[in-house]
């Protein structure tokens, strides 16, 4: 019976080892707190400075939207459809961002693209090149 409890301690020791291993090597000191891919991609596109593109313009004056349409309410709710965006297109990927608006609630799609500056950095840009409003019947003439 004295060796299944010296058994279970040295199993328990190594366990708890191994979890200071882990927390040290992989957490400790972690400034990033998204893990996935798309939630990497939010974050890193919620402390860009997304610059509107001409089409996105016109589009947001026809759809009657602010300047600040993006706010945090629609990085909270935004889904990136990696189906329809061109994340391995090099070296400007482009991404479909479906979220609502946080004055109507109303369902809005954002085709935005970016351009990191280097690779596994935080520095880069973006542009919102168009908006869409599924939910309305509103139609742009904006080419």
């Amino acid at each position: 019976m004295s060796t299944l409890k010296s058994r279970f301690k040295y199993y328990g020791l190594g366990f708890g080892l191994g979890l200071v291993l882990v927390w040290a090597t992989l957490l400790k000191d972690r400034d990033r707190e998204a893990w996935l891919p798309e939630a990497r991609t939010i974050e890193f596109l919620e402390r860009t400075d997304i610059k509107v593109g001409e089409l996105a313009k016109c589009q947001m004056e026809c759809f009657d939207l602010p300047e600040n349409f993006m706010d945090t309410t629609f990085w909270k709710n935004a889904d990136i459809d990696f189906t329809k965006s061109a994340t391995k297109r090099k070296p400007c990927p482009e991404y479909f961002i479906s979220s609502t608006l946080s004055n109507t609630q109303q369902k809005i799609v954002a085709y935005i693209e970016t351009c990191e500056v280097c690779e596994n950095c935080d520095k880069g840009t973006a542009t919102l090149k168009s908006i869409e409003l599924p939910e309305t019947e509103t139609h742009c003439d904006c080419s």
